[in-house]
């Protein structure tokens, strides 16, 4: 069964065309990366993955995950709530509580499993505390736990929210642009912990990337858009400097670090402006 399956997606916003018929079937257990330019298609194919975007009622179009119908024909599941709680997402504004504890923000991620007088009183009990504890020591800041979470730093922060996610028992990490504030170093821990999980534990990876160095370091698999339709899908040791060039446009050669015609390489970040 793949982890996610999308049959003709197609999504317009006032007469614009965003996303058109997209296609495409991703295995439990990968971790893949959704790369293209701004304005590509990427964030809302994302969004259409746990039904916070809708597709067009016109289409022929279906999202299913983990086996689940998500939408059908533009129209979300009547389960929906069920199947966003094996979806784990990931943002690039890490969507903290900064008053709250670092310990009470990954507990937070448990609600869905909880009573709904307990979530309101914030009464967790010591086992599900002792579940957070360990989903923090996998993104290794069991040592924050008792910390506010605005104390942390941004890096920090977004290994928290993945820590949130392992809480929740996310079968599925959606993370949408995870890196995009952060400094190449953060941006190495939080990439190094994405794919810790996805080797560790199995948990499926959908990554947004604009640095593509990132995803070749990281990613086994890249799936490019190019104004709303997949322009590239495969091992991103593929994705040479001409395949870039197209991707992208002319100024990507500017952000290859080794010759136009090699793959990238290395642990730099490069952002990739289109012309």
């Amino acid at each position: 069964m793949p982890a996610i399956q999308v049959t003709d997606l197609q999504k317009s916003y006032t007469g614009t065309r965003v996303l058109k018929g997209i296609d495409l079937e991703i295995g439990q257990g990968e971790m893949v990366a959704l790369i293209g330019s701004s304005g590509s298609g990427k964030s809302t194919l994302m969004r259409h993955l746990t039904a916070l975007t809708l597709a067009d009622r016109s289409g022929a179009s279906e999202v299913r995950v983990l086996g689940r119908q998500i939408q059908r024909h533009g129209r979300a599941a009547g389960d929906i709530r069920r199947s966003r709680a094996l979806i784990g997402n990931v943002f690039q504004q890490f969507n903290l509580v900064n008053r709250l504890s670092v310990l009470t923000n990954v507990l937070i991620g448990g609600l869905s499993r909880i009573p709904t007088w307990r979530s309101l009183l914030g009464w967790f009990t010591e086992q599900e505390k002792r579940e957070a504890l360990q989903a923090l020591q996998q993104v290794g800041l069991a040592e924050y736990a008792l910390k506010r979470a605005s104390d942390l730093s941004g890096g920090q922060q977004q290994r928290v929210a993945i820590a949130r996610a392992l809480m929740q028992k996310a079968q599925l990490i959606l993370a949408d642009e995870p890196i995009a504030s952060l400094d190449p170093e953060s941006s190495r821990l939080v990439m190094e912990t994405l794919q810790q999980i996805n080797r560790d534990l199995g948990i499926t990876v959908v990554v947004t990337l604009h640095q593509v160095d990132y995803a070749q370091k990281f990613c086994p698999r890249a799936i490019a858009l190019r104004e709303g339709e997949i322009f590239f899908d495969g091992a991103t040791r593929e994705l040479s400097g001409e395949l870039l060039t197209q991707l992208y446009g002319k100024q990507v050669r500017e952000a290859l670090p080794a010759a136009a015609d090699e793959p990238l390489a290395g642990t730099g970040r490069y952002e990739l402006t289109p012309v």
